[in-house]
């Protein structure tokens, strides 16, 4: 990927990481980093990455258990460690967009948007997993 474009790309999920370190969240917001920490577990699980699954799949759950809270509470609560470990997935998101063959980056993409597709169709998602996947 060329590393203008891929810059841009990090760029978005850098600002987004720092809104919720100041304190702002919401769905769309939500939604945004998890769509990065999706594409970034695909691209590891893919044999691209620097993190351990795990550490990955532990902020994908986190950002799940903030969206079902917000929906039972209407509280947005972000801990730090989450934006902790997000901010680690962030990071290796920029850097795999920057050494990862493009096929793998556009096949990450394309998973992602399946996932998408499958939520919106399946009545066993919860409305705010739906909105994880949107």
């Amino acid at each position: 990927m060329p590393r203008a474009e891929a810059s841009d790309l990090a760029l978005r999920a850098r600002i987004a990481v720092e809104r919720l370190r100041n304190g702002e969240a919401d769905r769309s917001l939500i939604n945004l980093v998890s769509q990065i920490v999706i594409i970034a577990s695909f691209i590891t699980r893919a044999g691209h990455g620097e993190l351990d699954i795990e550490d990955i799949e532990r902020v994908e759950r986190g950002l799940g258990e903030v969206l079902l809270e917000a929906d039972r509470s209407g509280i947005w609560n972000v801990s730090d460690s989450l934006i902790e470990g997000l901010t680690a997935v962030v990071n290796e998101y920029d850097r795999q967009l920057c050494v990862t063959r493009m096929e793998i980056v556009v096949q990450a993409s394309d998973h992602l948007e399946k996932l998408v597709d499958l939520a919106a169709q399946d009545s066993r998602f919860t409305d705010s997993q739906r909105q994880v996947a949107q």
